[in-house]
């Protein structure tokens, strides 16, 4: 029984491996091919994909080696369209969101150029305020036409005549015209109220001093335009005048004299207008009597010519030059 078990084997053996390895190396003969109907006579035998289309008449294959710009994704409808090169880009939205939204608490955000921060706020070092224009100058003085110079102080006498006169009120006005824009010729009226340091107890005094003269003026322009320095002289005729009353106001007698004087104005002017200008005037004056004329109790003058001592007084007043 054995021995045909062997045999039975080994048949199979030589049969079977064969027929197995014949069949792994020669596969299965392919379907053949579906045979498709000619296309028509008047359509290529290679046709175009779907959705090509047709170039237009006289169009021209671009040559060899031409790349084609990489074209834009198709964008749905209602989507923002992308700039062409070289359009300006739009600032990005602020980082603390978009749409703007209020900055959270303890958020700094500087004011925009050109605005003053809010009240109480403080800015940060280095903020610089915007700079204002600088204010328009000054509009020169007149030169020309009429002049008018009125003005106001006090005056105080110098030498032997201080010891019995204390500073008073001086009051006065020069009138005239410039010439040109350096001179002008003017008259001057001017009133003292002089005040007496030592009178009887019994008596009042009440006394001033007049001058009407000329009074021309020499005018130099500031280099800026906005102002000028006056200087010239002054030659005048004087007039002194006392009254003396009793406590009941009658009068007990007086004295006038009379003579000239002579001396300076100078000052200096800021022009607040195209016609106005303020400014301070300081004058030296020197008054000579020639005739004393001595009052009694009626009122009766004995007038005497002589040699009389000089009064040598200052001034100081504020002015407005027109």
């Amino acid at each position: 029984m054995r021995p045909f078990r062997a045999s039975l084997s080994i048949a199979v053996t030589a049969f079977v491996l064969p027929a197995f390895a014949l069949a792994q190396t020669n596969p299965p003969p392919a379907a053949p091919a579906p045979s498709y109907p000619p296309p028509p006579a008047n359509q290529p035998a290679n046709p175009p994909p779907p959705g090509y289309q047709q170039p237009p008449p006289g169009y021209q294959q671009p040559p060899q080696g031409y790349q084609q710009p990489p074209q834009q994704p198709q964008q749905p409808p209602g989507y923002p369209q992308q700039p062409p090169p070289g359009y300006p880009q739009q600032p990005p939205p602020p980082a603390y969101g978009y749409p703007q939204q209020q900055p959270p608490p303890g958020y700094y955000q500087p004011p925009p150029p050109g605005y003053y921060p809010p009240p109480g706020y403080y800015p940060p070092p280095g903020y610089g305020y915007p700079q204002q224009p600088p204010p328009p100058p000054r509009p020169a003085p007149r030169t020309h036409g009429f002049l008018a110079m009125p003005y106001i102080g006090f005056h105080s006498f110098a030498g032997d005549t201080g010891q019995y006169f204390n500073p008073g009120a001086t009051l006065g006005v020069l009138l005239g015209g410039r010439l040109n824009p350096s001179f002008s010729i003017n008259g001057e009226m001017r009133f003292d109220v002089l005040n007496f340091k030592d009178t009887p107890s019994t008596e009042r005094w009440e006394a001033t001093e007049f001058e009407i003269g000329v009074s021309p003026l020499f005018h130099a322009q500031f280099p800026t335009g906005n102002g000028e320095f006056v200087l010239g002289p002054r030659l005048a005729f004087a007039e002194y005048e006392l009254q003396r009353k009793d406590l009941s106001g009658f009068n007990v007698g007086g004295d006038r004299w009379s003579g000239w004087s002579a001396g300076f104005n100078a000052g200096v002017f800021f022009a607040l207008g195209r016609v106005m200008s303020l400014g301070g005037l300081l004058s030296f004056t020197s008054r000579n009597p020639t005739e004393e004329c001595p009052q009694d109790i009626n009122l009766t003058e004995h007038c005497v010519s002589g040699d009389y001592a000089s009064e040598n007084v200052f001034s100081f007043t504020g002015a407005l030059l027109f």
